[in-house]
């Protein structure tokens, strides 16, 4: 269906029949449907359980002033082939705060910490080879294809959670080395052959990444993103994107009103809310949530067919968890270090520097520590001030000056995995990833879903945005036929072009 004839059926329904919809939790994709909705001539309201806005965008400021330094301790970067989550920033005003995002593996002076000897990244591949032995050094292969191996297994190491670090051992022992070794490496090292570029190498030979198991060839995606020379942030947070929407949206947005349970109905949805010790329960014609599954399976659910629950309890959470510290100065800076993350260690994992610049009047901020899967997990057990004592004893083994008197001014962290209103960092689409999202934005009469968890791109803000789209033509094509003697649109293939342009075009 042509996107111009798709639009104007769609106005021309929302003009006859504009209703109120209640959507269920103010993070992006809460609050992208909200602004879109709103565009179409709706009316809307959102209820959020927690007593913030912003869902798993968190931006932890060490200050009260406009310059005080900053950490994310949720979403931290954009990749620039992340269309949607672009034109939001772009449509909110804020794309002169887009910048580089400095990532894993581009700083050549990060460092890396081996079996407690401290060396830089770009090092530790050729002592990987020396210490672990094994099939870095079996003859059978070449070296370039024993060097690339020992890249890709630094890599994975510092990247992936404990179950993915196996299966990447496991393949490479039994058929991933003949592979490599059938392959023209060369075009992916750097000129002084030092490093390699993954990103290039997984994007031209899928072949590599149909040879590994299931999971880790989900995986192998992610990192090509996470390794990316192109990822952009938001300078001076990533909460501006969600006060923005926020404050484009009209209707009212009410904290501290957590949803206890939801029952479908044939022609509306019932909600019922506990806010101050009380419960009240409300009728919608439409409702749009957004809640976690982590966190839905939990509520009394009613009217849910037996596939829709299945799906809810079924969807697989990874832990996250993050501690930022707020130092006196940015210490690392006197090694050559501009930004990108080193690898602390132990169960600390990735150390990120910040690749903005902060007043240096009130210091500087590191996140000290980002992990997910099992490592988050076990950090996440620790009561908080064990989690920073411990972040700081590992990560000062290889930035001793952590342990300077008064260098760490203030600290703050958050264990996704353990808090109330996700209760996981974000959903892993490690098997049968199609069904699994497809699943979670089915919707249940007129009870719609949108978030990560109903994505192609879990864990990013791109998923939540794509989901919130589809969730608002849905909720239009539903109206359509409910509502009025307009034909039944569809379009092509289910576009989330389509969709998106039809949307975001809208009533401009």
């Amino acid at each position: 269906m042509d996107t111009k004839i798709l639009l104007e059926q769609c106005q021309l329904a929302n003009l006859q029949s504009g209703k109120r919809i209640t959507i269920l939790g103010a993070g992006i994709a809460g609050l992208v449907a909200a602004y879109e909705l709103e565009r179409l001539g709706h009316e809307v309201e959102i209820i959020e359980g927690s007593p913030r806005i912003g869902g798993r965008v968190l931006t932890h400021r060490f200050g009260n002033s406009p310059d005080a330094p900053y950490a994310e301790l949720g979403a931290m970067r954009i990749p620039s082939e992340h269309k949607l989550t672009l034109h939001y920033v772009h449509e909110m005003g804020l794309s002169h705060k887009l910048c580089k995002f400095m990532t894993v593996f581009e700083e050549s002076n990060a460092l890396m910490n081996i079996n407690g000897e401290v060396l830089k990244m770009k090092d530790a591949p050729r002592v990987l080879q020396q210490t672990e032995g094994g099939i870095f050094s079996d003859t059978r292969y070449s070296q370039k294809t024993r060097l690339f191996a020992a890249w890709l297994k630094t890599i994975i190491n510092t990247i992936a959670p404990g179950n993915l670090r196996s299966d990447f051992e496991r393949d490479l022992h039994s058929h991933l080395m003949d592979e490599l070794e059938r392959l023209d490496l060369d075009p992916y090292f750097s000129e002084d052959g030092e490093t390699i570029d993954l990103s290039c190498f997984l994007t031209q030979n899928p072949s590599f990444r149909a040879k590994c198991s299931q999971g880790l060839d989900i995986f192998l995606g992610d990192i090509m993103t996470e390794t990316s020379h192109d990822l952009l942030q938001l300078k001076g947070g990533m909460d501006q994107l969600i006060q923005r929407l926020a404050a484009s949206i009209k209707g009212s947005i009410k904290c501290n009103c957590e949803v206890v349970g939801i029952a479908v109905q044939k022609d509306h949805v019932e909600i019922t809310t506990q806010e101050n010790g009380q419960l009240h329960t409300r009728q919608s014609d439409y409702v749009l949530c957004t809640i976690p599954f982590s966190i839905l399976r939990k509520l009394e659910l009613k009217g849910f067919d037996q596939d829709k629950l299945d799906s809810i309890h079924n969807t697989v959470y990874c832990p996250g968890t993050k501690v930022a510290f707020h130092t006196r100065e940015s210490f690392w800076s006197k090694d050559g270090i501009k930004g990108g993350a080193s690898f602390s260690g132990e169960g600390v994992r990735q150390t990120y520097y910040p690749s903005v610049k902060f007043n240096p009047e009130h210091g500087s901020v590191m996140l000290a520590s980002y992990t997910i899967g099992d490592d988050a997990e076990r950090m996440g057990m620790m009561s908080e001030s064990e989690r920073f004592d411990y972040v700081q004893n590992t990560v000062s083994k290889i930035h001793p000056e952590l342990n300077a008197p008064n260098m760490i001014v203030d600290k703050a962290s958050i264990a996704w995995g353990n808090y109330k209103w996700s209760a996981g960092g974000c959903t892993i689409h490690w098997d049968d990833s199609e069904s699994n999202y497809l699943a979670a934005q089915r919707s249940q009469n007129t009870l719609f879903f949108a978030g990560e968890h109903c994505s192609r791109f879990p864990a990013w803000l791109q998923g939540s945005i794509e989901s919130a789209i589809e969730a608002v033509y849905d909720i239009v094509k539903h109206k359509q036929v409910a509502q009025s003697t307009i034909p039944t649109l569809v379009p092509q293939a289910n576009s989330i072009t389509t969709i998106a342009v039809s949307v975001q075009v809208g009533v401009r």
